[in-house]
Formats: structure tokens, sequence, C-alpha cells
């Protein structure tokens, strides 16, 4: 059995596909802007964002008081140049049900990725409150 025409045909092939190899390779032109040297991402501040709600329903963020109203169009204004988008929230265990879950929603509509629930460690939890039997 003689395989040199086939090893002939195999070369012709390889030789074929090695030549339109390179022709096929898709490109895409891409035209990158300029860098705007007029404006520059101010540095974040480095504090976490920690949101508050008092029982008298007072609203704070790092401990600054802050308006109902306003607390979106603020909160939009920290996070427009932050990586991480998080907001910590520390409400009174007496705080008023409905306002806290209108703030959570106002925080998250802000453009929050995640919001964290921080709990004081001096006050007692519910589980701790127990009595073991």
């Amino acid at each position: 059995m003689n395989v040199t025409p086939l090893v002939d045909v195999c070369l012709v092939l390889l030789i074929i596909f090695m030549v339109m190899l390179p022709k096929n390779v898709p490109e895409l032109s891409v035209k990158v802007p300029p860098e705007s040297k007029t404006r520059q991402k101010p540095q974040p501040e480095s504090e976490n964002l920690v949101l508050g709600l008092t029982k008298d329903g007072a609203i704070t963020l790092n401990r600054t008081p802050v308006e109902k109203s306003s607390l979106k169009d603020t909160l939009e204004n920290q996070l427009k140049f932050r990586d991480k988008k998080v907001i910590f929230v520390n409400f009174d265990d007496d705080a008023v049900y409905g306002l806290a879950v209108e703030v959570l929603d106002i925080a998250k509509h802000s453009g929050a990725d995640v919001l964290g629930i921080m709990k004081n460690k001096d006050k007692p939890t519910p589980d701790t409150l127990r009595q073991k039997t």
C-alpha cells in the first residue's frame, strides 16, 4: 500500500489552510476618546456611608442630620465616584418600621449596590435576652 499520494494531499491541504488562516482573522478598529483633563474624579472619602434612623424619625448620614426630601440627592452625590457602592444602616431598635423601609428604599434607588446592617455590640440581641433552660 502506497501512502505517498495521501501525504501529498495532506501537505497541500496544510499549506492551503496556513495561507488562508491569517485572512480570516476578524479585526475591529476601536477609536478611544482622549482623556479629559478638565473633569477629574475627586478622591472618594475613605469613610463608610452610615445611614441612621432614630426613634424620633430623624435621619442621619455619618451622624449628620439629613432631611428625607434631600436624602436621595445626598446619597447619589456621595455614591457617584465610589467604586464600592455600599451603605451601612444603623437604625434604632425603636425606629418606626414604615419610615425605616422608606429610607432603605431611598438608599437602594440612589444607586447603592449593597445595604449592610450594623448592630451595636453593647446592646443585647433578642437571642441573648432569652433565658436558657
